[in-house]
């Protein structure tokens, strides 16, 4: 048995220490978001409390049973009779003009039904139900955003992981041409000043170096942040997946659109509940009563039975004001509708332009790259024979890094940008992923 426990100890230690190293790839940290992040699993509550509105709603339609019993002594004449009455102990001999204390206890159950308000009752079902629906768009809602974010960073991280590349090829460089520099000095073929514009061009590098290492911590955070993560080991994987950008350009299947649609049909539910005000309503009713008195010893069962009619003729203009104000949240709600479509369809654009110029930056940065590299080896080698000056050879290097900063930078712009548009367009971040409503 022990030693089994100690197989079973040894498991389990290797597969957290498994999972605690497994590298965190885009896909892994989708799925994981949209199941741990803090505002996705608001989004579930607020699902959760709209649909306790609706059985709310749906209650109005059930029956009300209620029980009560009091108990009370009196020498009321009116209430010492119906007291008697109740528990069927009347005699002949009772003086009303002198009526004794009596008590009662009185247990009794009570049945109301509603047979018509107005349409108040429907009306507060309907609109209960659209704002089930807009709570679960709106769920939809923040899983596409968070998508969204949780790419942004991911790319962000990789990044600032080519801006550490950059940095240190930067600081191997100049670490390098401060050799030859030295030598070149001992030698005679170079003056201090130049050496000592070198060793500043390195101290820069190196500070550069420690503020894109900075980023990348940062960046490592806030992605840990987004997915709800909030200690232990955590490792980035080093590439993302390759994603296509969607030719399409209708937004209609934003879940924002779909839940200002359904808060549009709960405003034009809460209209006709305000009217419900103009209309009577009519309720049946039932009850069963059990009268017991210690001073009489009597008893006694009586029901109640009947059907009600209300209906209000002046209520101060009361309903009046209620459906003026119900129809002004119905036009508010439909002039949100429109300004949403005019911001989506915006998004959609403005993400197709950044896609534009993020592909078109790739392809200039990528070709400076390369110019910028050539640049640098000839500088490098005209340097150490003497052809070159140091100003020359630290504008080449710097003119390196910046290209390689550059080309990182376009390159994640490229990706954040195909997935903005995939989020504008309601796409799921990777082709892998299910479309989610």
């Amino acid at each position: 048995m022990k030693r089994q426990l100690g197989f079973l100890t040894l498991w389990l230690t290797f597969s957290l220490a498994v999972n605690a190293a497994e590298s965190w790839t885009l896909d892994r940290a989708l799925d994981y978001a949209l199941a741990h992040n803090p505002d996705a699993r608001i989004a579930q509550q607020r699902i959760a409390a709209a649909q306790a509105g609706l059985e709310q709603a749906n209650s109005a339609f059930w029956p009300r049973l209620q029980v009560q019993s009091s108990y009370t002594r009196t020498d009321n004449p009116m209430m010492v009779f119906g007291s008697i009455l109740n528990q069927r102990s009347y005699n002949s001999s009772l003086n009303f003009n002198d009526v004794p204390d009596v008590d009662d206890l009185n247990a009794r159950g009570i049945v109301t039904v509603p047979l018509y308000a107005g349409g108040r009752n429907v009306a507060g079902r309907q609109a209960a139900k659209a704002n089930t629906e807009a709570s679960k768009q709106d769920s939809a809602a923040v899983r596409n955003a968070l998508g969204f974010e949780v790419s942004q960073t991911f790319y962000t991280v990789l990044k600032t992981r080519q801006f550490i590349h950059a940095a240190e090829a930067a600081v191997n460089s100049f670490e390098t041409n401060l050799v030859v520099a030295q030598k070149r000095l001992d030698g005679g073929t170079l003056l201090k000043s130049d050496v000592l514009d070198i060793e500043v061009r390195l101290a820069q590098s190196r500070e550069d170096l420690v503020r894109a290492r900075n980023a990348n911590i940062l960046a490592e955070r806030a992605l840990r942040n987004l997915l709800g993560i909030e200690g232990g080991e955590f490792a980035v994987a080093d590439t993302a997946p390759v994603i296509s950008a969607p030719d399409a350009e209708d937004f209609s299947q934003r879940p924002e659109l779909a839940a200002a649609r359904e808060r549009e049909s709960a405003a034009q539910a809460q209209v006709r509940s305000s009217k419900s005000g103009y209309q009577p309503r009519v309720s049946a009713f039932g009850s069963l009563d059990h009268d017991y008195g210690w001073v009489t010893g009597g008893d006694g069962n009586s029901y109640t039975a009947g059907v009600m009619l209300q209906w209000v003729l002046w209520d101060g203009f009361s309903t009046r004001a209620k459906a003026r104000e119900a129809k002004a949240n119905l036009e508010s709600a439909r002039e949100e509708q429109r300004k949403l479509r005019l911001a989506l369809d915006l998004e959609v654009e403005q993400a197709r332009l950044e896609l534009k110029a993020a592909n078109e930056r790739l392809a200039v940065s990528s070709k400076a790259v390369e110019q910028a590299e050539e640049s640098a080896s000839l500088t490098r080698n005209r340097f150490e024979q003497g052809l070159a000056i140091s100003t020359q050879l630290i504008d080449s290097e710097t003119a390196l890094v910046a290209a390689r900063v550059r080309r990182a930078e376009a390159e994640s712009d490229q990706c954040i940008a195909v997935a903005a548009l995939r989020k504008a367009l309601a796409l799921p971040q990777l082709d892998s992923q299910p479309i989610r409503k």
